[in-house]
């Protein structure tokens, strides 16, 4: 598991200091960035791998001038913290960076989530602002969504309105928010289909992804992506493998997703497990009745 400093300073240094803006992306047409609205606009995009960002703006507003702005943050980890123990670290690492300038306050929680707010005074050149924000634990990664407006305190109305638009949200509502086929975990997940149909469905999900199958058996498939070569502009990868592993339960299928990626190259591959599982179900739910 990555050390938990490293996730800290991603936070903290996009919360605040955002980066050199990279080129405005288009929108996202599914879940909590749909909800958002059409007002706001997805102006600034990572993907990373271990760590994956957008970032909303209102209107017309700048990415680098903004009054209001939503940030959709994913990080690749199946963290042994709990959401209390993650907001913890995030306070002792802003009060070493601005100390005594942050009010928080937890609104609401359970065990796989935490909302809260928080107000900070002028620091360094960050100017005074308020966050309503709130984490999500998944089973292979974790979210932190959060709504930042460049104000002494937000109208009551505009709290109660993003209060209520992350208590609604879903761990799959954040995830269908970015671009599957870019920001990839493994899956564990029971779908409401036989598992005949999900064994049928499984072998195009990764043909489509360049996943040649290699191995299948009555519950496990497998397949291998062709290695790329190192060339003047591109850096070698591919020659990842997926394994899916399905289970019936009922008239549902338990369907499980994971990509080796070997030792060698590891950090030039990449995780397939999502798109493959996006694939899946496209496939399944086009053939409903």
């Amino acid at each position: 598991m990555r050390n938990i400093k490293k996730w800290i300073q991603i936070v903290a240094f996009v919360s605040v200091l955002l980066p050199v803006r990279a080129q405005m992306p288009p929108d996202r047409d599914e879940g909590l960035a749909h909800a958002l609205g059409p007002e706001w606009k997805v102006r600034y995009q990572v993907y990373a791998g271990h760590s994956n960002l957008l970032e909303f703006v209102h209107g017309a507003e700048k990415i680098n001038n903004w009054t209001e702005l939503v940030t959709l943050q994913d990080f690749n980890d199946t963290l042994k913290f709990s959401p209390e123990e993650i907001l913890n670290k995030l306070k002792v690492q802003r009060e070493k960076e601005c100390p005594g300038v942050t009010q928080w306050n937890v609104i609401g929680q359970d065990e796989r989530s935490l909302l809260y707010e928080w107000h900070v005074g002028h620091c360094r050149n960050w100017p005074e602002q308020v966050e309503i924000a709130r984490i999500i634990l998944g089973k292979h990664s974790w979210y932190l969504i959060h709504y930042a407006a460049k104000v002494h305190e937000l109208a009551s109305s505009t709290r109660t309105q993003w209060i209520k638009t992350f208590s609604d949200a879903t761990f799959d509502s954040v995830t269908s928010s970015f671009d599957p086929t870019l920001i990839s975990v493994d899956v564990d997940e029971l779908v409401p289909f036989d598992v005949d149909r999900v064994a049928i469905a499984l072998k195009p999900a990764m043909e489509s992804q360049n996943c040649n199958v290699t191995e299948a058996s009555a519950n496990r498939i497998e397949c291998k992506r062709p290695r790329v070569a190192t060339t003047s502009k591109h850096m070698g990868s591919g020659g990842e493998s997926v394994t899916a592993m399905r289970e019936a339960n009922g008239g549902q299928t338990q369907v499980r997703i994971t990509t080796g990626k070997g030792f060698n190259g590891r950090l030039l591959k990449q995780n397939w497990s999502t798109p493959i599982y996006v694939e899946m179900m496209k496939t399944l739910q086009k053939a409903q009745p």
